[in-house]
């Protein structure tokens, strides 16, 4: 069993799913150019937020956006966009704020510092199929970015803003709140839409084809309504009378809710951004229900509205999406059970009868040409059989986390070779012809029994959907950006557009009705891609229904073996 030591030293390995990949293969200079653009986007919307509040005598900002800009770079590029991070805050720091360079320093570094750990951390916790899927990745999600950060940058701030000063707890306390409540707040307002927008998290698959089917001029109207009437709400002057009148803006977690369940999260939390600015700028300016309230200050009134607002619109649709997915799987699953049950059937009765047949000797007592077949259908049943239990066990130890990567440096053309023979037999049956086009040189650092499988699994697909007498092609290469790409390419029935995507599910089978006579649990697709994910890299397909598919998978360029080591591939 590995040591707590070797986990942690696989942990830090692990790609950063939210990286570019522009930046995975852009070298030193995309790095320097994306630091560069972080300190200016920093500084830009320090200078817009700062001027802003300063007009109306709020000088350091309530509500500090840049935070926003410094947790999306820190998880887009975390350690390495660190001096971006620092540059930006240390521009904005000196130049809007001019304070003793020590203190700047101070204030810069804590506040790359804590977008970084808490990127660092939140990549730990992130759930397999995303942040904003499940409620698990919400409450990472809330605790990496608006407590853990914020709490780093205020702690650096405080403390810097003490040096030299008699140290009076109670200050130190209501500093550290207070600059803890503004990065947390400015985190909230923008980061969530930056991240939707940028695409480093989607949305739920369940999720995203429940409402695709739903969306109308309906929602659009009350997407632009909400915008109107917060914007009317929040800009017209205060009103005399009772303080029932702040309670309005709540009211938007209804409207809200509507937008997020039947549009997208992506559209919901860009309103909630749209609305979340719209009524600090107002409550700020002076107007907007909020003002004159006898019991809290406006802008608490606003921070409250925003925490709300976000964490309603967040938890409801992962909630949603939770809910969405447990019916697919369940819907899947039963399918599945249907499927294996004929499945299961097949087999079982030919081993049944055959064996039976033998034992009665009703094909005479001497061996003939019958029992031969008979022993030959056994065979190939009892092989069926070990197939589904095969596929069965290897998604439990995957779904279960049970799999670990054993990696080390591997000759692919070794590899492919013993997976095209294994599978030969049954092309052969068919007639279908398997050609390779693999370098001999090709050596790559990966666990040997996953990328075997992996292949093993395409090819077999590959195998069940080609017609009698096709052909099967394996190319891999060193693409252009360094990456290591594999495909296996048949001349098959194809697969119909709506179902690219969701044969990598589960018991899923890309067309129901013309697949249905042929073997197969509907595991081979969700098996590998889960396998090639496990190592930092992709899986896509490309297909047209009567002529064929290709299955690419990619793995990524720092996985290359630069050494020429054939004496290791020898051994796979």
């Amino acid at each position: 069993m590995p040591s707590l030591t070797e986990k942690l030293g696989h942990a830090s390995s692990e790609p950063n799913p939210w990286m570019p990949a522009a930046l995975v293969r852009g070298g030193i200079v995309a790095w320097v150019g994306a630091n560069l653009v972080t300190a200016a986007l920093y500084f830009a919307s320090a200078f817009v937020v700062s001027r802003f509040f300063a007009a109306y005598g709020l000088f350091p900002a309530p509500i500090w956006l840049p935070a926003s800009i410094a947790v999306v770079a820190a998880m887009m590029g975390d350690v390495r966009l660190f001096p971006g991070i620092f540059l930006g805050s240390f521009m904005a720091n000196g130049i809007l704020f001019d304070p003793p360079l020590y203190i700047t320093t101070i204030l810069s570094f804590t506040n790359a510092l804590g977008p970084v750990t808490s990127a660092v951390v939140l990549r730990r916790l992130r759930p397999f199929k995303g942040l904003f899927t499940s409620f698990t990745g919400i409450i990472a999600f809330f605790f990496c970015t608006t407590l853990l950060s914020p709490a780093i940058s205020a702690t650096g701030g405080a403390v810097a803003i003490s040096i030299g000063q008699s140290f009076d707890l109670r200050s130190f306390y209501s500093l550290w709140v207070g600059w803890w409540l503004t990065d947390s707040g400015g985190t909230l307002y923008l980061a969530p839409a930056l991240i939707l927008w940028l695409g480093l998290e989607k949305e739920s698959e369940a999720h995203s084809r429940f409402v695709k089917h739903r969306f109308d001029r309906q929602d659009l109207f009350v997407w632009t309504m909400i915008a109107i009437g917060s914007t009317i709400l929040f800009l017209m002057p205060p009103l005399k009378g009772s303080d029932i009148r702040a309670a309005f803006p709540f009211l938007l977690v209804v409207p809200l809710s509507w937008i997020a369940l039947r549009m997208s999260l992506r559209a919901a939390y860009t309103l909630v951004t749209l609305v979340s600015i719209i009524a600090a700028a107002g409550t700020v300016a002076g107007v907007g229900p909020f003002q004159g309230h006898a019991l809290a200050n406006p802008l608490q009134l606003v921070g409250t509205l925003v925490v709300l607002l976000a964490m309603n619109v967040l938890t409801i649709v992962a909630l949603v999406s939770e809910r969405y997915e447990a019916q697919t799987a369940s819907l899947n699953k039963s399918r599945f059970l249907a499927d294996t049950s004929h499945e299961l059937r097949t087999p079982l009765n030919i081993i049944f009868g055959a064996s039976s047949m033998m034992e009665d000797r009703s094909l005479g007592s001497v061996p003939s040409r019958e029992y031969a077949n008979y022993v030959r259908m056994i065979q190939q049943s009892s092989e069926h059989l070990l197939q589904l239990i095969d596929d069965l066990t290897e998604i439990s130890k995957i779904e279960a986390g049970h799999f670990e990567l054993r990696e080390e440096p591997v000759g692919l053309k070794a590899v492919v070779n013993g997976a095209v023979d294994l599978i030969n037999i049954q092309a052969r049956a068919k007639g279908i012809t398997v050609s390779t086009d693999v370098p001999s040189d090709l050596i790559f650092k990966v666990d040997a029994r996953a990328l075997r499988q992996i292949l093993l699994n395409l090819l077999s697909n590959a195998v069940k959907f080609t017609f009698e007498g096709g052909k099967i092609g394996v190319v891999a290469a060193v693409v252009a950006n360094g990456d290591v790409a594999v495909s296996v390419t048949d001349n098959g029935m194809g697969i119909p557009p709506e179902a690219l995507e969701k044969v990598f599910n589960p018991f899923e089978r890309a067309n129901r009705g013309a697949s249905k006579a042929i073997e197969g649990t509907g595991l081979g697709l969700s098996i590998a891609r889960r396998l090639v994910t496990m190592h930092g890299g992709t899986i896509s397909l490309k297909s047209e229904v009567g002529q064929g598919t290709t299955a690419t998978v990619t793995f990524p360029a720092e996985r290359v073996v630069a050494e020429d080591m054939r004496s290791v591939a020898a051994r796979f």
